[in-house]
């Protein structure tokens, strides 16, 4: 090995790699990084795979509550808002993971993406890599306008009716884009560590 062509790799998202090429110029000539170990990916996905359950709890809970209180003429109170905002602020962690696992860490997304019209043909690469992210996608838009459209309605039974409409819609593209067990590209229902 030549002391002219040294190389440096490690799981440092770089900072070695570019610390070496920074303090000694002409001895570093190529560096590799890299931070996404498989321990990464299993925790994102336990941790994606867990959140999901809370966004359904918190949506049909939200949605029994102001389909009650449309029924009963009821007003917007104050938990209402709360429970619409922990449905909403859950969903949007559950996208945020999906997303860092879409982009960064599942071993899917690369094997798809490198062949789209390949991958169209396999039920488990087309779910992951184009109709789950597009059901959560669109839920997410759902969820957002619909929480907003229902703060536009005044505080009566009109606004649970606008909220549980906009979240109805919201949920079932959620439950649409959630890979049950029984489908081909099916997962478990608790993934465990």
């Amino acid at each position: 090995m030549g002391l002219d062509r040294v190389g440096i790799f490690g799981h440092s998202w770089g900072a070695f790699a570019l610390r070496g090429k920074r303090t000694a110029p002409g001895s570093f000539e190529a560096g590799g990084a890299g931070a996404l170990t498989p321990m990464s990916y299993l925790l994102v996905l336990v941790l994606h795979s867990y959140l999901r359950w809370g966004v359904v709890v918190l949506g049909v809970l939200s949605l029994g509550t102001s389909l009650l209180a449309w029924a009963r003429g009821r007003a917007w109170l104050p938990r209402d808002r709360t429970l619409q905002r922990l449905f909403v602020a859950a969903l949007d962690a559950q996208v945020l993971l999906g997303v860092v696992l879409y982009v960064a860490l599942s071993p899917l997304t690369p094997r798809s993406l490198a062949d789209l019209r390949a991958a169209m043909s396999s039920s488990l690469l087309r779910f992951f890599s184009v109709e789950h992210v597009t059901a959560m996608l669109a839920a997410l838009m759902l969820a957002h306008v619909g929480a907003v459209k229902s703060r536009s309605a005044p505080p009566t039974a009109a606004r649970h009716r606008r909220w549980a409409l906009w979240l109805l819609f919201a949920l079932l593209l959620v439950v649409v884009g959630i890979p049950w067990p029984f489908l081909p590209y099916g997962r478990p229902l608790l993934r465990l560590p």
